[in-house]
Order: C-alpha cells, then structure tokens, then sequence
C-alpha cells in the first residue's frame, strides 16, 4: 500500500503532492524528466516511462500529458512517469539507437551502473522508478521508419501469476493485438523478472504522432490505471482482442534498398513474400519470405537497410 513518502533520486513526493523534477543517470551527465504523483488515499504504485526509443512520439507525448494532467485528489496510490527516458535520442532523432554508444535501449535491461551510457540508463531507471511499482507501462510507438498496427506485449518467461496479471491488463488497453514475449533484457520483460507485472504498447506510424493517438493512449492508459484500482470508476470495453503466442521478426542479411510488399494488418501464409532487398543498380540481392503463418505488426518503411535490421514483425497464433 502507497501510504509512505517515495523517493526518487533527489526527489521526494509525500502523500497527497506532485513533484516533478530531473533523476540524474548515474555515472553521467544526462538528467530524465520525471513527474511523481502521490494519492491522497492508499493504493498501487504504477511506473510509466514513454521514450524508450527517442523517435516513438505517440508514447511521449501521452506520458507527458499524464504527468501535467493526473493530480494527488484523482488518484489511489501513487505514479511515476518518466517522459522521456531516451532524451539524447530524441535530440537526435535516431531510430532505436542511443547516439552515444550505438544500442538498443530496450535491450540492455535491468542495465549496470558502471556500463555503457544505455547501461546506466537502464539501471538508474530501473532501480530508481520500475524497481518500486506494483505495475509498470512502458508506452511506445511507429518508430521514425516503422509501419505498424497497434498492439502490446506483455511478458511470460515470469512466474505465471505475473504473466496472468500482464495479460489481463493488456487486453484492457483497447488495442487489437495481444502478444506474449519470452524477452526478459527489455523494460517489462526485466520488471516482469523482477515480480512486477507490466506491458509494453506500441501505437503510431513512423515518427509522427497525431492528437487522434493521443487520446487513444490516454483512453488505454485511463482504462488500466482504472482496472488497477488507482482511478476510480468502471473500467470499459475498448474493443475486442486476439490474442496471438508470441513475435517473429524476418531481419535483413544484406545492405541495399529495401522494397517491401506488404502491410500492417495483413494475414501471411508460410512462404509468402514479404519484400525484396536491391543494390543501388536495381538489381535483386534476395527475395524475402514469410517464416510462418501469422499476421503483420509492423513493417520497415526506410528505403536504407544494413545487414541485420528488422524488416517486419509477424504475430504468431
């Protein structure tokens, strides 16, 4: 129960205030935005971080209207929102990568403290916010070269009570995908290792974000916070959900041009051809083909591609 006075690097939220102010990154000189709302009655504390990747704008910006509109009288127990946690990212509008030593933030979870730059990012994050919620959203979105259909992931190499909770919140979201994920060196993969159930939400197309978004996230975020008894009232029926098992990605073996053939939504057999690669002469390098049934989360919308990058996303039943 939330009912003591919470600290977060130098800050610290007494019951019934909002602090907001900057949680230095250990072992740097980079500070992350951080709001903290403390309930005027006892309940949950619920962390929310949007800007794991510094090009997904729909998360961001909803963490940000989270933390300027949510006050200590709406809530039972208490929030912390991070908004943004990838902020040289999003300075440098880099898809994925943190500039300063070239890795995927959103995998290098719970982090070091004497590790790289993403390293201690996560690590201050992770001890200092998800470390002390009973529940953690991590709000992302289309990166600046993705394409996708909204949907969530919510963590199952956990002990099973921490998967039911994950999935039963996540299918409170109002998204139409569902997915579990073995992952456990991302956000709620790692909070999930730690006993903390959570999701992971992707909404938005390549490096934009609309109003239209916006109230969609808040509509889902409202909904949860709801469902974990943190806002009062009845949580409602956003939509229907499928549930898919888990994700497979299709990645480039070449550098070239990527050229793909399909689109978010769509339903692939075994075998279907997803896209091709070509050099700068036109000429094909390789064809690129469905590894399962499935359908389409997301597509890579660039036209540059280097050997490794993801290509798309397919749910699998």
């Amino acid at each position: 129960m939330a009912e003591d006075t919470i600290r977060v690097g130098d800050l610290t939220c007494a019951p019934g205030a909002k602090v907001r102010g900057m949680l230095p990154v250990t072992g740097t000189d980079l500070k992350l935005p951080v709001t903290i709302i403390a309930g005027t009655r006892p309940g949950p504390t619920v962390a929310i971080t949007g800007g794991t990747h510094g090009g997904e704008y729909p998360g961001i910006e909803t963490a940000i209207r989270l933390a300027r509109s949510l006050e200590p009288t709406d809530i039972s127990g208490r929030i912390i929102i991070v908004h943004p946690v990838n902020v040289t990212s999003f300075y440098a509008r880099t898809q994925y990568y943190v500039p300063e030593d070239g890795k995927n933030l959103n995998r290098v979870y719970p982090g070091r403290a004497r590790g790289t730059f993403s390293e201690r990012i996560a690590h201050t994050v992770f001890n200092e916010v998800m470390a002390q919620a009973d529940f953690y959203l991590d709000l992302h979105g289309g990166d600046i070269h993705e394409s996708l259909t909204p949907f969530i992931l919510y963590p199952t190499a956990c002990a099973p009570e921490v998967a039911a909770k994950s999935r039963a919140a996540s299918a409170l979201m109002g998204f139409p995908y569902v997915l579990g994920s073995l992952s456990t060196n991302g956000t709620f993969g790692a909070a999930a290792a730690r006993g903390i159930p959570g999701l992971l939400a992707e909404l938005g197309q390549c490096g934009r974000w609309s109003e239209e978004e916006v109230a969609q996230y808040l509509r889902s975020v409202h909904n949860v916070l709801r469902h974990l008894g943190v806002l009062a009232g009845p949580v409602a029926d956003l939509g229907s959900v499928t549930f898919f098992q888990r994700m497979s990605g299709v990645n480039a073996e070449q550098n070239g041009c990527w050229y793909p053939c399909v689109k978010p939504g769509d339903r692939l057999r075994a075998g279907d051809k997803v896209g091709e690669i070509r050099d700068f002469f036109g000429d094909l390098l390789a064809e690129y083909r469905a590894p399962a049934n499935g359908l389409v989360l997301y597509v890579v919308t660039s036209l540059a591609i280097t050997a490794g990058d993801p290509l798309i996303g397919i749910a699998l039943p």
